[in-house]
């Protein structure tokens, strides 16, 4: 198999003293910024050179002031930064701080720096829903397109691939909680990646990294049809009409259709990936009822999300009102990132949507058009 697969971005070997080094210079650079609050964190590191760092800064609701330019993104860090950190931080208000638990229900958030914010409690029943709502977003997200270029370009970012393949738990845990099914071959592979990550520098075994990439490409199909067949069975989404609805958000893609087929839906993603084509999933329709009531709500996100979608559907949602929680908190994290002029993530979940406000935006959105 190893001769097959080109293999990139290698993991460098850091320590914990190193992750820390780079919080206090995140802390340093933005603790002056006006009208920031609190800077979270949320999972800890534990393979050092692995792992990343995810950051939220959380900023007074009544924020109006941009940023100042070499603060609108975490590339203007340093390279060790970046790479440590690895991907764009997250911005939030206050407001919508509190309940973040209808967007991540089981996240843990770990204090930074400034005021520690009291995050709202939620139902059981909210959470159970949130859950149902979180898994569908990451799905249209990440899944399979997260493993099936790599597998099939046989050309595999490592760094990356550990990071991904080890996020599959989660969607896995998701999985558990709401009892929808547990998988011993899953909780295998599982172990398999978490023992790749921790000896990854001693070992560089890039020929099992291969196969779990590959394997990762399976998991996240089956992952995708039990939920389709989750959904259907406890009512919680009802497609009364419609065949076909297409998504052309920037990075997220897709096209869902009614009857899908996990055998056909994979080929033919493999096919378009083969020919080189702008990849886009391929999805069960019931998963795209989430994304048309997205559209419906006023906002930067759900504006986005309107003029990409082409194709109607009529349906019936069971949890119409955490859907509605939730893409509220995403286009206010939207209306955030427009004032702070910055070029992080717009939002935990922006389906595509890109900050275009301050002129380093400007330069990265002609950039992007050119890209995708």
């Amino acid at each position: 198999m190893l001769e097959k697969y080109d293999f990139f971005n290698m993991p460098k070997k850091y320590s914990l003293a190193d992750y820390e080094s780079a919080i206090s210079a995140i802390i340093k650079k933005y603790s002056k910024n006006e009208g920031l609050v609190s800077v979270y964190n949320w999972g800890d590191p534990s393979v050092y050179g692995i792992s990343d760092i995810d950051v939220l800064f959380v900023f007074r609701n009544n924020t109006k002031n941009a940023l100042p330019f070499f603060s609108r993104s975490f590339n203007f860090l340093s390279s060790k930064a970046r790479y440590l950190i690895r991907h764009p931080f997250m911005f939030i208000d206050k407001n919508s701080f509190k309940n973040v638990k209808y967007i991540y229900p089981s996240a843990n958030f770990r204090l930074l720096y400034g005021m520690n914010i009291s995050i709202n409690k939620i139902s059981s029943a909210d959470s159970r829903y949130s859950n149902i709502a979180l898994l569908n977003d990451i799905i249209i997200r990440h899944y399979p397109r997260d493993f099936i270029e790599q597998y099939v370009n046989k050309r595999i970012n490592v760094r990356d691939t550990l990071l991904r393949l080890n996020s599959l738990k989660y969607s896995i845990k998701i999985f558990e909680d709401l009892a929808i099914k547990k998988n011993k071959e899953w909780g295998k592979k599982l172990a398999l990646v978490e023992d790749l990550r921790r000896n990854w520098l001693k070992k560089k075994d890039f020929d099992l990294l291969a196969s779990l990439n590959e394997h990762a490409v399976n998991m996240s199909i089956d992952i995708i049809s039990i939920f389709k067949t989750f959904l259907i069975k406890n009512n919680l989404v009802k497609i009364n009409s419609g065949e076909k609805l297409a998504y052309n958000g920037m990075k997220n893609k897709s096209v869902f259709i009614k009857d899908w087929d996990k055998g056909k839906a994979l080929r033919e993603m493999i096919k378009i990936a083969a020919n080189k084509k702008t990849f886009h999933s391929i999805l069960p329709i019931e998963l795209s009822a989430q994304l048309a009531q997205y559209s419906k709500a006023d906002g930067r996100i759900s504006s986005y999300i309107k003029d990409n979608i082409k194709g109607n559907i009529s349906y019936q949602m069971k949890h119409e009102g955490i859907i509605k929680k939730r893409i509220s908190m995403l286009n206010s994290q939207a209306e955030l990132a427009f004032k702070l002029m910055h070029s992080d993530f717009a939002a935990f979940f922006d389906f595509g949507y890109r900050n275009e406000s301050g002129a380093n935006n400007w330069a990265i959105s002609l950039i992007d058009r050119m890209r995708f």
